[in-house]
């Protein structure tokens, strides 16, 4: 289920499974792309509809627990610097390395991050179908269908390679795609949310809630693209308050799957800017000191001082616990004004406009938000920044600290190579690996290879932030 502060959803997470029951499994494991393939007797009234776009909304957990697997929202993280590994398969390692082949397990199969979230789009597809078929008067609920399948395309653009096919299937007809640049799979979230936005104009507050989350989205893939100045006006209305949340339960409602890998089987531990190193502390050049920072917006704890007592999967790998999920039901927020704040802040950097930048990001400082279940204290305010490329580095530090865990550092790390020029060598974790040589080059998820059934499609057009 997905929930809106301020906002209300007339719809039950356990229908999920209900509605997945008309879909053909053989097909949605053999089509790579994009399945979809709808039994039409399961899509023939209105409640049929409705219990579509509940099973499709229930996508959005794909982000963080990919059909019981590993997800690209954890992964992606350890690609960056917000996770390390900690267990003992080969391929989660390469991950964590940035030595990440198309064939890694991990990335690449039907059941892996990749295929997760190109099947997701089916299932949105399908229940934005329904929705208008059966249901043409709630524009809102549509709107907010069209709000995740752009999600989920800017999640795809986000953390692979040039060269992500979207490929669709309307009706039992599989059109694969060709290979696209991420700023063309970009341009294609952006419609989508143009198309969420302009039904989501109704005063209620359940829709207000899936506007806000439209436009955080909009103002999100602006600033991917580098378009700037287009940004404040998107996001004037939202407020700072704001949560867009992705929720669980015991009743079909799933678990989180942030706190099942890191705070439960501890396969990955939130990561530090010092590691041991051939039994040695030694400083990871461009990792940030998400446990040792000690900030209220990233809380952690040692697995050895946890109750009960966490340690890693692997059994050496020291642990730290992710607090801002205490437990397995806890919500994860995709979206917030928080997002919008810092998106604010980043435009006025773009802008030279330093000063305009600090006043944002104290304000928000100030203003005692809260991320998902977790109420931040007010945080002394910063020191204006010498020049822009010190502006540079304290703005996506912070935005690393708010954002912590929410998918957005790797796209933040690629945008700091692509728009701000910066060396990958300059942004990355880069040096000695703690399990054994040093870290490789990748700056994004390779498409894998499983996608290779689209025969339109030969691997990543190149391997570039």
């Amino acid at each position: 289920m997905v929930n809106k502060t301020h906002a209300a959803l007339c719809a039950v997470a356990g229908l999920a499974f209900v509605a997945l029951t008309g879909c053909n499994v053989k097909d949605q494991l053999l089509a790579p792309q994009n399945p979809g393939i709808i039994d039409p007797s399961a899509v023939n009234s209105p409640t049929a509809a409705l219990a579509l776009r509940v099973g499709a909304l229930s996508r959005y957990k794909q982000l963080t627990n990919a059909s019981g697997n590993e997800a690209v929202w954890e992964y992606a993280g350890t690609l960056a610097d917000e996770y390390k590994n900690a267990d003992f398969l080969t391929d989660r390692v390469a991950i964590d390395q940035r030595i990440i082949d198309p064939a890694n397990g991990i990335v690449s199969g039907q059941t892996a991050m990749y295929a997760t979230v190109t099947q997701s789009r089916g299932f949105v597809r399908d229940a934005i179908s329904a929705m208008k078929t059966f249901l043409p008067d709630s524009t809102g609920l549509r709107g907010e269908l069209w709000a995740e399948l752009g999600f989920l395309e800017m999640t795809l653009a986000d953390n692979f390679c040039n060269g992500i096919p979207l490929g669709h299937t309307i009706s039992g007809v599989q059109t694969f795609g060709d290979p696209l640049t991420t700023q063309q799979v970009y341009d294609s979230a952006s419609a989508h949310l143009d198309s969420a936005l302009a039904l989501t104009n109704a005063t209620d507050a359940g829709t207000v809630g899936i506007h806000n989350f439209a436009a955080i989205l909009k103002a999100r893939i602006l600033v991917a693209k580098g378009n700037f100045g287009a940004v404040a006006a998107v996001t004037a209305n939202v407020p700072t308050a704001f949560q867009y949340t992705m929720t669980f339960s015991s009743t079909g409602g799933g678990t989180n799957g942030i706190w099942n890998l890191v705070n439960s089987i501890a396969r990955i531990t939130v990561s530090d800017s010092v590691d041991i190193v051939n039994g040695v502390p030694t400083t990871i050049k461009n990792a940030l000191p998400f446990v040792s920072a000690n900030d209220p917006r990233v809380p952690t704890i040692s697995g050895k001082l946890s109750s009960p007592v966490v340690g890693a999967e692997d059994q050496a790998t020291p642990v730290f616990l992710a607090l801002m999920y205490k437990n397995q039901f806890d919500p994860v927020v995709l979206g917030s004004g928080i997002d919008a704040r810092l998106y604010e802040a980043e435009a006025k950097l773009q802008a030279n406009d330093i000063a305009g930048m600090m006043t944002i990001l104290n304000a928000l400082r100030a203003a005692k938000p809260t991320i998902g279940i977790i109420a931040i204290p007010a945080l002394a305010p910063l020191a204006t920044p010498a020049d822009q490329n010190a502006a540079t580095s304290l703005l996506f530090r912070e935005k690393a600290f708010w954002t912590f865990g929410r998918g957005q550092r790797l796209p933040d790390l690629r945008r700091l190579i692509r728009v701000y020029k910066r060396t990958e060598d300059n942004v990355f974790p880069t040096g000695p690996y703690f399990k054994g040589g040093t870290f490789g080059h990748d700056v994004n998820l390779p498409v894998p290879s499983s996608e290779q059934v689209n025969p339109l499609f030969h691997g990543c057009l190149d391997r570039n932030a």
